[in-house]
């Protein structure tokens, strides 16, 4: 006769199942594949059509600010329909939208004129979709990896991550959208909706970078020493199903139903490559060729050793700042030593200007309960500090219909500007989880022209209208203020537009000890 557990067991067991589920590893000889990007751009559409403009240094790069997020889609869309080689896509989080899917459908596209795609996406954010990177992995051109997965894939997952935490707590954050390693996007903007501007939910300022030239090829040797990394998984190691042509049709008919509500965007996007060449060449006429430079995170991050590579950029440049320091960080939490900088640049007769996100425009309270302990004392070191505005005025860019440009903004942009001659515009941002656990890129722009045009952004986001100010009344508290069209002032007490309940969550995670995670 068949014995079963009695009911009062029946948690233990489960419990049992998933812990047995959580301690699931990957093979250590793992079979990779090594590749690189293309290493004679020059020969491609995209390369000779930058080349016609390029100087005669090959040492410089062509760069343009995508600042408008159509701008920054649009970009993308085109240079993916020009590859001809390589399109090399390296994202921490690309979403199932809209958005998402008319980039992956135009990368699928380009792996059946025979582009090689190398797609690496960080695993953190994207359970579930293991069925879909299989099915596009089993194009002979269209190669998937996970970077630093866990294990488990099913029911077992978040155990399998808390049992393995002090290696999967470090995620890859970088972005970096490269065609033929001639023109690449750099910048702080993931995939979806909501860095475009086509979201009805919520919108994000952010800010990217067009590179060509030297940017660019120093984007792809970034990209294959993670791409060839250990920490880079393929996705038939953790789904071995046995994929037919048959299977990939039924993938690309979901993703043809995308393209054609392509009518939805709320700007022009080319669909035919000759409209995408002629725009490709306004674009390359509006380069500015500067000296720029890639900054990347040593794979040794993924170990606990090794520095920031961004933080490093910044603590050897500091001495060198004489006038203004300008931050955008979509989460601020500086830490003593970031305060102690503050201080130093401060006490030099050094402007610094920063701005976050408040309370109700962040999309993390749990990054906002960090950043809240240090507002005080960053106003006391001598910083200006601003908190976005949820109604900001520059919703504006967001139109993807009527009450879409009513729809909350929040800051998503990671940017600095060093005086009036260097900006720096990637995935950085000014909080432990950045500086000590993730991998992290940005591009450096020497050029005092270009840093004054991203400052002229990013002054727009500073004004009344579209953020606070923070300051420190006589009795030490805090207060936001804006100023009105009609030149009267608003005094806040307590942080504006946030309902209790944010409040209240903010409060009591600020209690915890977690601000090393944030």
């Amino acid at each position: 006769m068949l014995q079963t557990q009695p009911r009062q067991f029946r948690p233990f067991v489960l419990l049992g199942l998933l812990w047995l589920a959580g301690c699931a590893s990957l093979p250590d000889d793992l079979q990779q594949e090594y590749s690189r990007g293309w290493d004679r751009p020059g020969e491609t559409l995209l390369g000779s059509i930058i080349a016609e403009a390029a100087p005669d240094d090959p040492s410089l790069s062509g760069v343009e600010l995508l600042s408008e997020p159509e701008q920054a889609f649009r970009t993308r869309f085109a240079i993916a329909r020009l590859a001809e080689k390589t399109l090399d896509l390296q994202y921490y989080l690309w979403k199932g939208d809209l958005a998402g899917q008319l980039l992956i459908w135009r990368a699928l596209e380009a792996a059946d004129r025979g582009v090689r795609v190398r797609f690496l996406i960080d695993d953190i954010y994207h359970s579930g979709r293991d069925d879909l990177y299989a099915l596009l992995d089993s194009h002979p051109h269209f190669e998937v990896r996970l970077f630093n997965p866990m294990a488990n894939r099913g029911a077992g997952r978040y155990f399998n991550y808390a049992l393995n935490r002090k290696h999967l707590n470090h995620r890859m954050h970088n972005k970096i959208f490269l065609a033929d390693n001639a023109v690449a996007v750099l910048g702080g903007r993931n995939i979806g909706n909501d860095y475009f501007g086509i979201d009805t939910n919520a919108n994000f300022f952010d800010l990217d970078v067009l590179a060509t030239g030297q940017a660019a090829r120093e984007a792809g040797h970034a990209f294959d020493e993670y791409w060839n990394s250990r920490y880079a998984v393929p996705i038939t190691v953790l789904d071995d199903r046995v994929l037919t042509p048959d299977d990939l049709q039924e993938a690309r008919g979901r993703l043809q139903q995308a393209i054609e509500r392509v009518v939805e965007l709320p700007y022009h996007v080319h669909l035919d490559p000759d409209d995408t060449i002629d725009k490709l060449r306004e674009w390359r006429d509006q380069l500015s060729w500067v000296e720029a430079h890639v900054v990347v995170d040593p794979l040794e991050r993924f170990e606990g050793q090794g520095r920031s590579a961004i933080v490093e950029f910044n603590e050897h440049h500091i001495a060198d700042i004489d006038e203004q320091f300008m931050a955008q960080s979509a989460y601020l939490i500086p830490s003593r030593e970031g305060l102690d900088h503050m201080k130093e640049l401060v006490d030099r007769g050094v402007r610094v200007r920063l701005l976050t996100n408040s309370l109700q425009s962040n999309n993390h309270i749990s990054a906002h309960s960090g950043y809240m302990k240090y507002r005080k004392e960053i106003l006391r070191a001598g910083a200006e500090l601003y908190e976005l505005r949820p109604d900001a005025a520059l919703r504006e860019h967001f139109r993807a219909n009527e009450k879409n440009h009513e729809v909350p903004a929040g800051i998503h942009t990671k940017s600095f500007i060093l005086d009036e001659d260097q900006a720096l515009i990637g995935s950085f941002n000014f909080d432990p989880r950045s500086r000590d656990l993730n991998s992290e890129i940005g591009l450096v722009i020497n050029d005092a022209e270009f840093a004054r045009e991203v400052m002229a952004v990013m002054e727009k986001d500073f004004h009344p209208e579209n953020s606070y100010r923070l300051f420190l009344d006589e009795s030490e508290n805090l207060r936001w203020e804006i100023i009105n069209p009609d030149g009267s002032k608003t005094i806040y007490t307590r942080d504006p537009g946030a309902p209790w309940w944010r409040r209240a969550t903010a409060r009591f995670l600020s209690w915890l000890p977690i601000e090393g995670d944030l």
